[in-house]
């Protein structure tokens, strides 16, 4: 690829030399196990890494034979189905469909891309154990919130059962868990709380919910205006625990407040009509140490509420995941081929690129504001294929900033504990660093967003990729000219080094040191001067 430097594997290229000859290395586990000896890291760490890919290869076969047996056009596809059935997730990393923790029957039944209907369990657990932070109500939950994901008899069934069981059911918060995470871990691991009534359980409501591309986050399909959730897993997925620390769940409606009163107050934002889905409230459960020796249970038992995308659409508009312009049906052509036969290829490019570049580029460039805007992060939203505007999500732990460079309030967050902080050095929303903002931006909407799409265009439609980043770089070029503001912080973010910092997935996994990452080329800097970019003095 000519982005970064990336490296593609042709299918049947690898080679494995053997006794004197030579055979195609069509066995993974071959491969891996020829691999594995060379790579970085201890004995340990490659031994988990090879479980991890073996994984991802035994739950991708399971998808992909389930997809064939019941194959569909996924751009057809109603946004929340389509979100459900992409195969591919996040196709950068290596272990991108772990998923340790789930066994085969569990990835059948939890896996998003077998379409099948969960029912979260809901608990109310008492305010000495759990904190909650709303959009509508700073501390506490939004009622409003908990009555639109809850149908009207659970909600009369659940208030019954929690006025039988605690003298004050006001005090309690009510909580929804995964059905995976309720089984295997808050369960057994909350005996004590619900023998002393400071958890009870409340049970399933009659909402129906499909998962998402990132597992944990659910889309409630009986109401599809009623908010998506997002909840704690105690499963390993690219090679992270998916649960939920609680300063990031209490950061999610503040943070997510902020952006809003950003965009609101931005013109060029509201002109392009980029959507912010909004994480409107917050609950997370902390046991007590002695209660949690081991920390079992930290970051298990949280939740967040969720805008879903349909609310914001409006007549005509339809919208899909971005990562299924990179899709290829089971009958081998792409998933946006037909968008491709009925429009401009130059115009469609052109206009997709404005759409899902400029405001992710805006936010850092005129408001200091960087978000992780990788393929999972954004919705394409279009009128017959054609690209009107982008719905942008994940925001709990996919921003940063400079507070000093901010043009915009800075907003009042729950800071990283220290020992968070030492297990992911990665994650945090304030930083220092001008080029450490840059890159977390750059890495995600360059580096994997459209740098994939770019390859798929090229492999698939014959629009070069060079091509797609001189448009890329004529529409940053002149929305540059048009916004001093922007212009400065191209100086500001060293928007136009030559190089970047590319996250190195895979080695990150298996080095034991902090990785600062990998320098490879900007795509942009080819294109376009810093000269030409220059704010006169």
């Amino acid at each position: 690829m000519i982005a970064y430097n990336r490296l593609r594997v042709i299918e049947g290229s690898v080679r494995r030399a053997s006794n004197g000859g030579e055979e195609e290395a069509d066995n993974p586990m071959h491969l891996l196990t020829d691999l594995l000896t060379g790579l970085p890291g201890t004995a340990e760490i490659r031994a988990r890494f090879a479980e991890e890919i073996l994984q991802t290869w035994s739950n991708h076969a399971q998808a992909l034979c389930f997809g064939t047996a019941n194959r569909g056009k996924l751009a057809l596809l109603p946004y929340e189905q389509a979100e459900s059935a992409l195969t591919d997730g996040h196709r950068y990393h290596p272990c991108f469909k772990s998923r340790i923790g789930f066994t085969p029957k569990e990835n059948l039944s939890y896996g998003p891309e077998f379409g099948n209907a969960i029912r979260p369990i809901w608990l109310a657990v008492h305010e000495e154990l759990v904190v909650s932070r709303a959009i509508g109500t700073g501390c506490g939950q939004d009622l409003g919130l908990l009555a639109a994901s809850i149908d009207e008899s659970s909600r009369r069934e659940f208030t019954a059962k929690l006025a039988s069981a605690a003298e004050r059911p006001q005090i309690y918060h009510w909580l929804p868990v995964h059905p995976w995470q309720w089984e295997r871990i808050i369960e057994p691991g909350t005996l004590p709380q619900r023998k002393a009534g400071l958890i009870v359980f409340l049970g399933e409501s009659d909402r129906y919910y499909l998962a998402q591309q990132s597992i944990r986050s659910l889309s409630d399909t009986s109401d599809r205006h009623a908010p998506s959730l997002k909840l704690s897993l105690s499963v390993r997925n690219t090679s992270t625990a998916r649960t939920l620390a609680r300063h990031t769940v209490l950061n999610a409606p503040v943070i997510s407040a902020w952006l809003e009163g950003v965009a609101s107050s931005d013109r060029f934002l509201r002109e392009a009509g980029a959507i912010f889905l909004l994480e409107r409230m917050g609950s997370a459960v902390t046991l007590p140490r002695d209660a949690d020796p081991l920390g079992r249970l930290a970051g298990a038992l949280a939740a967040i509420w969720r805008d879903p995308v349909g609310i914001f659409l409006a007549e005509g508009e339809k919208a899909v995941p971005f990562s299924l312009l990179t899709h290829v049906d089971h009958d081998g052509r792409p998933a946006i081929a037909g968008w491709f036969s009925r429009h401009d290829a130059e115009a469609w490019v052109s206009a997709l690129l404005r759409i899902a570049m400029l405001p992710v580029v805006h936010l850092l460039l005129a408001r200091g504001i960087a978000i992780e805007s990788h393929q999972q992060n954004m919705i394409l939203v279009h009128r017959d294929g054609w690209p009107v505007r982008v719905a942008l999500k994940d925001f709990h732990d996919g921003v940063r900033f400079i507070p000093s460079q901010l043009h915009a309030p800075r907003p009042d967050l729950v800071p990283t504990p220290a020992d968070h902080a030492r297990v992911n050095p990665n994650s945090y929303v304030e930083a220092s660093d001008p080029e450490d903002v840059r890159d977390f931006m750059f890495d995600a909407l360059f580096g994997v967003n459209l740098a994939e799409l770019a390859w798929f265009l090229d492999r698939h439609f014959g629009f070069g990729e060079r091509r797609f980043w001189l448009f890329a770089a004529d529409i940053l070029r002149n929305y540059l000219r048009e916004n001093a503001v922007a212009r400065a912080g191209v100086e500001a973010f060293r928007f136009l080094d030559p190089t970047v910092a590319v996250e190195d997935l895979a080695r990150r996994r298996l080095e034991t040191v902090v990785l600062k990452g990998r320098r490879a080329p900007n795509p942009l800097a080819g294109f376009i001067s810093v000269e030409e970019m220059r704010v006169p003095s």
